[in-house]
This record gives C-alpha cells, sequence and structure tokens, in this order.
C-alpha cells in the first residue's frame, strides 16, 4: 500500500509539474500530450524492454562492464529522438521561423499511424476496362503525386527503432510488438504495387492497349523520380521487369522510342550494380523531400545484423559497437529524410480507388499464364525462365 501511495504521489507531481506546466509551452506541447496519454492510460508499451537493463547481465563482473551494457537506447543506433513518437525534424535552413519548425513538430508518428490504418488495400472493385479507361486518363504526375502522398504517409508512419526490430526480432518476438504492423504495411504496399502495374498492363488483349498502358506507367515512373519517391519508383519497376510484362516483346516493341529510353535511364539509376551505386549516389544528393527505397535499406540493416555478432569477447561480455554504427548510419539516413516533409499534397480520391480498392491477381503463375495467353511463346522452354517478383521485398 506503501508503495501504490508513493507511486500515485509521483505521478501527480509528474502531472502538474510537467504536462501542466510544460505543456503551456508550444515547444513542449506534443511531449506533454505524450506524457499525458501515458499517465491516463496503462498500456504495453514497445518500448519498455527496448534498452537492455543491469537485471539481465546479472552474471557479469562489476566495473565499466556493467556500465556500457546498462542500456543499448536509440542514441547508440543514431537515433536521438527527444518526444517518443515524434518525428525528428531536421530544419532546412538556421533561419526558419519558429512557427514551421512548431507545425514540424506536430507531425507525430501517432496522427501518421492512423492515417495509414486507412491506407490498406480491400479489393472491393473487379479491375475491368472501365478502371483501364479511368487510370489512362489521369493525368501522369496526378497519379505520381498519389502514390508519393501514400508512401509518405506509411513512411512516416515508421519509427526508426521499429526497422531494426524488424531485422533483429524472431518472429514470435515480432508477434508481440504491435508497432512492427506499420513496417509490414510499407512491405506490402510495396508488393501490392508491383503486382497493380502488372494487373493493369495484363488486362487488355491487345498488345497496342498493352503498349499504351506500360508507357504511361513508364511516364509515372519519370513523375516518380522527380519527386524523390524512390520507393514506390522501385515498386514500378519491380511490375514492370517482373517476367510477366518483361517478356512480352510485341508490347515492348510498340512503346515510344524516347519513353523506352528515358526509361532505361531509370533501370540504371534503381540498378543493383555496385551495390546500387546509382541510388545510393542519388539518395545522399537529395537534399529535398525524399522516401527511400525501403528494401535496400532494410537488406542494409539486415546484413548489419545478421553479419557481425552483438557481444564480443571471450565471454561475449562486451558489446561489438561497430555493429551497431553501422545500422546507426542506415537508420540517421532515414530519419533525417522523415524529417523533412512534402509540401501538402492534395488527396486524389480516383487515384486512391483504383490503386487499393481494385482486385486484383497476386499469383505470379497465374499472371504468367495470362500473360502466355495475351502472348504466346516463341517456342519451347520459355516456361523455364518463369520468374516472379513476389518476393521481391526480400531480395
Amino acid at each position: 500500500m506503501v508503495k501504490t501511495v508513493s507511486q500515485l504521489r509521483h505521478l501527480a507531481i509528474m502531472e502538474q509539474w510537467f504536462v501542466d506546466k510544460i505543456g503551456s509551452n508550444r515547444i513542449y506541447a506534443v511531449a506533454a500530450k505524450e506524457m499525458g496519454h501515458g499517465l491516463a492510460v496503462a498500456a504495453q508499451d514497445d518500448d519498455t524492454d527496448w534498452a537492455f537493463s543491469d537485471k539481465t547481465f546479472t552474471t557479469l563482473s562489476d566495473g565499466c562492464e556493467n556500465d556500457v551494457l546498462s542500456g543499448l537506447s536509440d542514441s547508440e543506433l543514431g537515433h536521438k529522438d527527444p518526444h517518443p513518437g515524434t518525428l525528428v525534424t531536421v530544419p532546412r535552413s538556421t533561419s526558419g521561423s519558429s512557427s514551421s519548425s512548431t507545425q514540424t513538430m506536430l507531425n507525430t508518428v501517432e496522427s501518421a499511424q492512423r492515417q495509414a490504418q486507412s491506407l490498406t488495400p480491400t479489393s472491393q472493385t473487379p479491375c475491368t476496362k472501365v478502371q483501364w479507361h479511368q487510370l489512362m486518363e489521369i493525368p501522369e504526375e496526378i497519379i505520381a503525386k498519389e502514390l508519393t502522398r501514400i508512401d509518405w504517409v506509411m513512411f512516416s508512419s515508421i519509427r526508426p527503432r521499429d526497422l531494426v526490430r524488424h531485422v533483429s526480432m524472431n518472429p514470435q518476438e515480432k508477434q508481440a510488438c504491435k508497432n512492427l504492423e506499420n513496417v509490414d504495411r510499407m512491405i506490402s504496399h510495396f508488393n501490392h504495387l508491383a503486382y497493380w502495374v502488372a494487373n493493369f498492363v495484363l488486362l487488355r488483349d491487345k498488345p497496342k492497349h498493352r503498349a499504351l498502358m506500360l508507357e504511361k506507367l513508364m511516364r509515372v515512373a519519370r513523375k516518380l523520380r522527380e519527386l524523390n519517391n524512390y520507393n514506390a519508383l522501385g515498386a514500378l519497376l519491380a511490375g514492370i521487369n517482373g517476367i510477366a510484362v518483361h517478356r512480352l516483346a510485341a508490347t515492348r516493341e510498340l512503346i515510344h522510342p524516347a519513353v523506352a529510353k528515358d526509361f532505361m535511364k531509370l533501370e540504371i539509376l534503381m540498378g543493383s550494380q555496385k551495390s546500387h551505386f546509382a541510388y545510393r549516389l542519388a539518395w545522399e544528393n537529395s537534399s529535398s523531400e525524399r522516401i527511400p527505397y525501403l528494401p535496400l535499406h532494410r537488406r542494409d540493416l539486415v546484413s548489419a545484423e545478421e553479419g557481425n555478432r552483438t557481444f564480443v569477447g571471450d565471454g561475449g561480455e562486451r558489446v561489438n559497437w561497430k555493429k551497431f554504427e553501422i545500422m546507426g548510419e542506415v537508420i540517421l539516413g532515414l530519419q533525417k529524410a522523415q524529417g523533412t516533409p512534402y509540401p501538402p499534397i492534395v488527396k486524389n480520391e480516383d487515384v486512391r480507388m483504383l490503386v487499393l480498392d481494385c482486385k486484383l491477381v497476386k499469383d505470379d503463375d497465374d499472371l504468367y499464364d495470362r500473360s502466355t495467353q495475351v502472348e504466346p511463346a516463341a517456342g519451347a522452354g520459355a516456361a523455364d525462365t518463369r520468374r516472379g517478383f513476389r518476393n521481391f521485398f526480400q531480395r
């Protein structure tokens, strides 16, 4: 009872001092709001066991080793988050107004996560010629902006620490971590967008109609590059270069040469040559708004996690800080991108419905069968080259 009374007294002090006093200052309004939520509701927090505690290593000797192992927090991973759940902002310039920086700070991860929940595909509408014509009539720039709006909401809903968890936790631990659903959602959307491309290209029977859609999507890819949305750009490339679409020789012959040449430049940009050197160079030199090609950054985290031991030494009592330096470099780049939001993008309901509400075929074999139906294989053995993009995200 004495312990409970002491805890309640501490909570009352926290509420009166931090929430009421600090909350009146707009700079700390976000932190005060989050603290108020935490005081009002008892909820399971994914971050409860994020840092290692001393009790985990009771067998270790006293001294500096225990000090080192007392916590692997966000700072060791390059994640300096002044307010848990808040997007860390990177000011565009040192002369920015306080009102704009405050507005940026108020764009919380919690708000983005609520918006992202409405971006799950519904598969309500059959994909027919009606949808095909609707997509053809919408300008490429509008399509690219809506895809960027969707990707930005999903990207903003991901906390950097959850990306680390996504590559380091085992399946059982992942199921208990609710915030990982935001990472999974963006992964699923990437694959969904790749299948969306293949479905709309293969929808029509005549090569000229398929060529029109393929050319339009190539133009959309160019607009995505201009918006620095590398994630959606990679998804479109995955769909266009999947075997079900890539093998359509008669269709590709009808593509305008200028469009095909420009699309080849995008393929080089996102190509895997020299460990994606072209993309990495473009990413590092994109100082404005940008959305990362998440499959590659996630692969970098996986390589750091699986290729390096967490603890080193004879008894495994020392932390391998080099591993966390590598992971921190990856996370810090993504964190900076989150801190530079896009200007407000007006939602386009028509594009959103075409992307998220259309019922798509997501089986690689079925897509390949449709591809051979509209353009039969030139010779025997063509099926031996079959490959899809079902697990493109894990490549």
